[in-house]
C-alpha cells in the first residue's frame, strides 16, 4: 500500500494510521482468545504518521483509546468534528509524545466466562455439544464464588465488565447493564507498578483506591460508548 501511494505520488499528502483491534490471550489467565478486559486483550499497537509530523519514530507513554482516532483525524484532516464524539483528538501528543494526555482509558466486554465457545448466549444444542462438560465446569465455579447471586439469566445476557486503565491501575467492575448504578457483582484491581501481568486482584486489599477508580468509571459515560 505504501508503494501504490508513492507511485501515485500522493504520499506525502496522505494520513497513515496503524492499529490492531485488540490484543490475544495464549492461555494467560486461562483464557485462550482475543477479547477480555484485561491488559492484554485491551492494549493494541497504535502508530501515525502525517506529512507535517516533526517526531517522527517517537513514542509515548500517555493513555490513549481506539475511540480518540475519529476526532484525531479531523484534526489532522482540517475537518470540523462532531458534538456526540466521545474520544478526544490526540494531536497534542503528536506534536509533542512528551505531553501528559488524558487520565484513563476505558473499554468493555461481556463475561467471557460462559460465552467463550462463541455462543451469545450459550444455546442448549451447545450444551449438548463436547463444550457441555467444560461449560458445566465453568458454571459451577461461578456458581461457588457468587452463591446466592447466582442468576443464569444475568450472567448469560447481561453481565457486562466495564474497565479503567489509568497509568497505574486497572479497575475491572462487572455490572448489570441494565442499571449502571447497580452494586457491581465483582470487582478486580491490579496495580501495574507492581504486577504488570495482572495476576493478582487486590480489590479487597485497597477499597478505597477501588472506590475512587469506580466514581470516574461512572463518570466517564460508561453504558453510552456502544
Amino acid at each position: 500500500m505504501l508503494d501504490a501511494l508513492e507511485e501515485e505520488g500522493i504520499r506525502e499528502n496522505t494520513i497513515i494510521v496503524v492499529w490492531g483491534d485488540h490484543g490475544w490471550h495464549l492461555g494467560e489467565m486461562g483464557i485462550w482468545g482475543k477479547a477480555t478486559n484485561y491488559e492484554i486483550a485491551t492494549r493494541v499497537p497504535l502508530i501515525f504518521w502525517t506529512p507535517e509530523m516533526n517526531q517522527r519514530g517517537k513514542g509515548t507513554e500517555a493513555l490513549a483509546e481506539l475511540v480518540d482516532l475519529y476526532p484525531t483525524l479531523c484534526d489532522l484532516a482540517g475537518l470540523s468534528k462532531p458534538i456526540h464524539l466521545a474520544g478526544k483528538s490526540l494531536l497534542p501528543l503528536l506534536e509533542n509524545p512528551d505531553a501528559k494526555g488524558k487520565q484513563y482509558a476505558v473499554s468493555q466486554f461481556p463475561n467471557p466466562a460462559l460465552r467463550e465457545w462463541a455462543a451469545n448466549p450459550l444455546s442448549l444444542g451447545m450444551r449438548k455439544t463436547f463444550f457441555g462438560p467444560l461449560i458445566e465446569e465453568v458454571e459451577n465455579r461461578i456458581k461457588n464464588q457468587q452463591g446466592k447471586r447466582w442468576n443464569r439469566n444475568l450472567f448469560e445476557n447481561h453481565l457486562m465488565g466495564y474497565t479503567l486503565r489509568s497509568d497505574r491501575y486497572r479497575l475491572v467492575a462487572w455490572l448489570d447493564y441494565r442499571d449502571m448504578n447497580s452494586e457491581p457483582l465483582f470487582l478486580e484491581l491490579y496495580d501495574h507498578k507492581k504486577d504488570p501481568q495482572e495476576t493478582r486482584n487486590l480489590a479487597g486489599e485497597f477499597p478505597a483506591k477501588v472506590k475512587e477508580l469506580l466514581k470516574k468509571l461512572r463518570m466517564s459515560g460508561i453504558g453510552k460508548r456502544g
